[in-house]
């Protein structure tokens, strides 16, 4: 039972095996110089890059008639006759959030006054509320500003990162089709509203509200949300190594939602209020196009420890392919057990001698 195994070299004069190893091994070689000169193996990857995003509407908004607008005329079949009002770029934006905008579209502005004179009523009752839309929320300009770093590379100067005045970037649709590049230096992107709608498949606001919810209304009556994701990449354009980093913003619409806020303004008492000094306020439901930024990416940088963990994956696997050679050649061929015979030596019981 205590037996020691050695081994020896055998050459096995059968074609198909040799051509059967030759074969494997040429594929598991070509596989391993795809890896690694294709697929850029020697990259070490940081698919979850770190970063910042800035952004703000713009004070560019032109100025509208609303006479000219179809949701704001009198014959509307669907808006009933809902009147339109002009609001600030910053007025449309509430809240006003640092990765996301809420572009106000339509708007309930109910009027309430506390039940008690008490200063800490909290209980408040509706005396009228007002409902109107926005003109041309469409147009507004949203500026984005961001950076990236790829954190998983250490930190300081040497770092992988760069700012979006640095970068050239793109506008991509949801199947990811290009619709225009972006690349003025040193400054922000500028993008419309409408632009970010059609990227992520709405062709406007006055289609109707997928929201399982809006009863017919259109996407102005009820809101809806876009999801704007900014990929950078610095490895896919490029035959050898890594170039500059780019990015690219790709625009989503989340299916069967709408999007609403309340806020709570201060409030003037109508002049018909008899004097009792009861608290006012303006309670606004705000219906908006919901714009939320997501930073991902895969950000590459060359990698000595990368490259040696495929060079050793493939000699890993020339090994394999001997391992399944030896177990086709002594179990499965017909002349297995010739083969058996040649490969296989035993000695006899060798013991000891005083």
């Amino acid at each position: 039972m205590l037996n020691y195994v050695t081994y020896k070299y055998v050459v096995l004069k059968d074609y198909r095996l040799g051509l059967f190893y030759y074969i494997l091994a040429g594929l598991i070689i070509l596989y391993t110089l795809v890896e690694i000169l294709y697929n850029k193996g020697y990259l070490e990857i940081d698919s979850k890059p770190v970063g910042f995003v800035r952004a703000v509407v713009s004070d560019d908004l032109p100025l509208l008639n609303a006479s000219s607008l179809s949701y704001c005329t009198s014959n509307h079949s669907i808006t009933n006759n809902i009147s339109c009002y002009y609001e600030t770029p910053h007025e449309l934006n509430w809240p006003v959030e640092s990765r996301s905008l809420s572009i106000m579209t339509f708007a309930k502005d109910k009027l309430q006054a506390s039940l008690s004179l008490s200063p800490d009523s909290d209980e408040f009752e509706g005396i009228n509320e007002t409902q109107y839309f926005t003109l041309g929320p469409e147009h507004v300009l949203v500026k984005v500003d961001h950076a990236v770093v790829a954190s998983r590379f250490g930190s300081g100067r040497d770092q992988l990162a760069a700012s979006k005045r640095q970068m050239i970037g793109y506008l991509l649709d949801s199947r990811g089709a290009l619709i225009r590049k972006l690349s003025i230096p040193g400054k922000p992107d500028k993008i419309t509203l409408q632009e970010l709608l059609e990227a992520g498949g709405v062709s406007g606001l006055d289609e109707p509200s997928d929201a399982l919810n809006a009863k017919g209304q259109s996407i102005r009556q009820r809101g809806v949300v876009i999801i704007v994701s900014i990929y950078y990449q610095n490895w896919f354009n490029t035959w050898f190594g890594t170039s500059d980093i780019e990015y690219s913003y790709q625009v989503r619409h989340i299916p069967y939602m709408d999007y609403n806020s309340k806020q709570l303004l201060p409030a003037m008492p109508p002049h018909s209020d008899d004097g009792t000094g009861r608290k006012w306020q303006l309670l606004r439901k705000r219906y908006s196009v919901r714009v939320e930024f997501q930073q991902t990416g895969s950000l590459g940088m060359f990698s000595f420890s990368s490259l040696l963990l495929k060079l050793v994956s493939g000699v890993g696997l020339l090994t394999l392919t001997a391992t399944i050679i030896d177990t086709v050649a002594l179990y499965l061929l017909p002349n297995r057990m010739l083969y058996r015979k040649h490969v296989y030596d035993e000695s006899g019981d060798i013991k000891k001698k005083n």
